[in-house]
């Protein structure tokens, strides 16, 4: 017979302790687990919830609404010119190739598959050298590297005309594709640094122009030099004469001015730029940048999005210009203007949605990302109408409203993508964003259309492949738009937070060894670390006590670099680390010790600390291990016997002895005392207090004090 007894239980969200009569007996023992639990799952969804900001504290809401006019004057005209001009006379070389096409395969010898292939080797490394031009473009001056990529460019366009034969000819034309690859990382992430963000996206727009208007300038070029350098190498003056506006442009962009980095966010959230004598940029990896970009919610929809619309937008041209040709008897001269009066339309609608465009973002940033989705959408509409067309005026018509309504919507990711990458990971989120549409979707979406085509007819194939990745492309962009603000808040967030720790390492005497600030992490949809923040001064030991399960080594792991958060900011003596990969934290003094098997058991001991000294200078490694071994006299009498010989208390010696040959400055120890008997965990407290007193930082992960 049961009976009525207080039981007290433990609130975890805020720590105090309540009594409450209930039941002893199973149901009322159960009653009372499920309510804790239901107050634990709260306590933690509120923990996990982020502060997500009204639309009119947003980045773009904040911004001045201003005018084109107003925001040239405010960037300069300087930079945009130069960038449009590059942008421009990378169309002259991508329009003269299909209209020299036929006299370059005479004049070489080579099949249809042979200057397909180098066609098509050119375009991937178009996109694969925007990944390392992205990771210098967030270190170095990058208008230096706009006008070198773009004199570079123009070098082996230059190159073509004097390729004697298709492998010449084939590098030359890689050069060219590699110098073109900078134009997605470096221009993108300088408009957004160099103009307001109330004009932000009719500067993208403008940029967007040179497009079509290097298409139709570049094609009536090309033609008339064609015209008049008649002969089987003509083609090599044509070339010839194309480089030279690109050597020009290259050399005046030299001269464009370099932007401060995230200055216009800085500007509208703090009112001020912190790119001061006294801020010191972050480290930032290019496999940790792309890991954190793959966080993002926005991003990852935007690139999903976009390699689903790369099936529709490098395969089919390709399908639809064959179509001209057999269907409707058009030669590549004729094939080429016709893509000149399609182009038209959109120098009107580019700058028509782009002005549309500011105004959306200001008064609500998702709605921006559905006008994106929903021109995409449209674009597959009318691309699919075109594609069954009886006449080619029929034809024309069609594809140039495709063309009005996508070209505007490649120009209007650029600000988002803007709004929601942190300012120096734009480069390589841009770069991302290319590879997505020109390499996954590029390559898949010409094997699949190819195929269907073969089977069905080019009509069908071009239906099957572009509706449904329009579609899936559209969505995927509209899905971007749920998390928009999310994201943007936490840009806003991450701001706010370096302003004030530049303001605090102004007035404050001493800089902590290691700072951890507003962290989460998450095991695919599980997160683990729910707003964390962890401060240890220089000399200090700190230690984290918790049960299984409570996250203690999930921290130090990302602390350590072994884990990439998808919120907030890690510190070594000041200095940012977050995009930093383990081995550079390392290199500046971060080691950690990791729990359980740190040694390798095959290798002597002498092996596992010369191992451990893999970043050390030759000439320093022997000190260096004498030095460790001071702390440790037991393992300097096994110095050739296996690791796997040792007891378990001496592997954990070797473990922090190996860590010690790096001459750590904050020292991170997972699980010291694990399996290990009190004499001995006793004997690790005693090297700990020495270290402490040598003035080692250190956090000590335990179960229990």
């Amino acid at each position: 017979m049961s009976e009525d007894h207080p039981v007290t239980t433990a609130r975890p969200s805020d720590g105090a302790s309540s009594t409450v009569t209930a039941d002893t007996s199973a149901a009322g023992l159960t009653a009372v687990i499920l309510e804790e639990e239901a107050r634990r799952q709260a306590a933690q969804a509120a923990a996990n919830e982020v502060t997500v900001l009204p639309d009119d504290l947003l980045v773009g809401a904040r911004a001045e609404a201003m005018s084109l006019r107003e925001g040239l004057r405010s960037g300069g005209v300087t930079l945009v010119l130069a960038l449009f001009l590059v942008n421009m006379v990378d169309e002259f070389d991508r329009v003269a190739m299909p209209l020299l096409a036929p006299d370059i395969q005479k004049s070489l010898g080579v099949s249809d598959t042979v200057l397909g292939a180098i066609g098509g080797a050119a375009g991937v490394l178009f996109v694969l050298g925007a990944v390392p031009i992205s990771y210098l473009a967030d270190r170095a001056r990058r208008t230096t590297i706009a006008g070198l990529a773009t004199i570079w460019s123009a070098v082996f366009v230059g190159f073509a005309a004097l390729a004697r034969n298709p492998f010449t000819f084939f590098c030359a034309r890689m050069g060219s594709g590699l110098g073109q690859s900078h134009v997605l990382p470096v221009h993108n992430s300088l408009l957004a640094d160099g103009y307001p963000i109330g004009a932000r996206s009719r500067i993208y727009g403008l940029h967007a122009l040179a497009s079509p208007v290097g298409r139709v300038l570049g094609t009536l070029a090309v033609a008339g030099a064609a015209a008049v350098a008649t002969g089987p190498d003509g083609w090599r003056l044509v070339f010839m004469v194309v480089a030279v506006p690109g050597l020009i442009v290259g050399l005046l962009t030299l001269k464009a001015p370099e932007p401060s980095r995230g200055g216009n966010e800085q500007q509208v959230i703090l009112g001020e730029t912190l790119d001061g004598e006294d801020f010191e940029a972050p480290m930032v990896s290019i496999g940790y940048a792309f890991a954190r970009l793959r966080r993002i919610r926005t991003f990852t929809s935007i690139t999903m999005g976009a390699g689903a619309l790369g099936f529709a937008l490098v395969s089919v041209p390709l399908f639809v210009n064959l179509r001209l040709e057999e269907d409707f008897g058009l030669s590549a001269t004729q094939r080429a203007l016709l893509d000149v009066v399609i182009s038209l339309p959109a120098l009107i609608s580019i700058p028509l949605f782009a002005k549309r465009n500011d105004k959306i973002f200001r008064e609500s940033p998702p709605r921006s990302l559905l006008l994106v989705a929903g021109l995409i959408g449209a674009f597959g509409v009318f691309t699919v109408a075109g594609a069954w067309m009886p006449n080619v005026w029929g034809y024309a018509l069609m594809f140039a409203i495709a063309g009005l309504l996508f070209r505007p919507a490649f120009a209007l990711v650029g600000p988002v993508v803007s709004a929601v990458v942190p300012y120096r990971l734009r480069s390589q989120g841009f770069a991302l964003v290319g590879v997505y549409v020109f390499l996954f979707g590029a390559f898949f979406g010409s094997v699949i259309t190819g195929w269907m085509s073969d089977a069905w007819g080019r009509q069908w194939a071009i239906t099957a492949v572009v509706m449904p990745s329009t579609i899936l492309g559209g969505l995927l962009l509209a899905r971007g738009a749920t998390s928009i603000r999310e994201d943007i808040s936490l840009t806003i967030e991450e701001l706010l937070e370096e302003k004030e720790e530049n303001e605090r390492r102004r007035e404050a005497d001493e800089v902590p060894a290691l700072q951890v600030r507003n962290l989460d992490f998450s095991y695919g949809s599980v997160q683990i670390l729910f707003d964390v923040e962890v401060e240890v001064a220089p000399g200090e030991t700190l230690a984290l006590l918790g049960t299984n399960g409570a996250g203690k080594s999930t921290l130090l792991r990302v602390i350590s670099g072994l884990g990439v958060p998808s919120r907030g900011v890690v510190r070594l003596d000041g200095r940012t680390v977050t995009f930093a990969e383990a081995e550079q934290r390392v290199g500046l003094g971060l080691v950690q010790v990791p729990g359980g098997k740190a040694t390798l058991d095959p290798l002597t001991v002498r092996e596992n600390l010369r191992l451990g000294a893999f970043l050390v200078p030759e000439d320093e490694v022997e000190s260096r291990i004498e030095a460790s071994l001071e702390l440790f006299p037991a393992l300097r009498e096994r110095l050739d016997e296996p690791a796997g010989a040792l007891s378990g208390g001496q592997k954990q010696m070797l473990a922090i002895a190996k860590a010690l040959v790096l001459e750590p400055k904050v020292l991170l120890i997972d699980e010291l005392s694990l399996g290990l008997a009190p004499v001995v965990v006793q004997e690790l407290l005693e090297v700990l207090a020495e270290l402490k007193a040598r003035g080692v930082t250190m956090v000590i992960v335990e179960q229990s004090v």
